[in-house]
């Protein structure tokens, strides 16, 4: 699980080093070397479970979506800084009440 992004949708295989990762900087924090750009990435939905790639030269709104179960995979990243500001913003609306 990202302590990153927890809402992550899908997994990233690392093209330097084929492992797993959730997010950039689940890899940058565990692996010893960067991560390595490429036209193709390939993701694993973490809804079916299945494996599929996107060519990201042509990659367009219909590629937000994991091709065997439609999940949304493109979303707004909710992080635990995100979290913070949402309490606190929840707070401020309560006391202005």
């Amino acid at each position: 699980m990202c302590k990153h992004i927890l809402n992550a949708q899908v997994a990233i295989r690392a093209p330097c080093c084929k492992k797993w990762f959730d997010c950039a900087e689940c890899h940058q924090e565990l692996e010893d070397h960067p991560l390595s750009k490429c036209i193709e990435m390939i993701f694993a939905c973490k809804k079916c479970k299945k494996v599929f790639r996107k060519d990201v030269t042509d990659y367009d709104e219909s590629d937000e979506y994991c091709p065997h179960c439609d999940n949304h995979y493109v979303i707004k990243a909710v992080t635990q800084e995100s979290k913070e500001i949402q309490k606190f913003e929840n707070l401020v609306k309560e006391v202005k009440q």
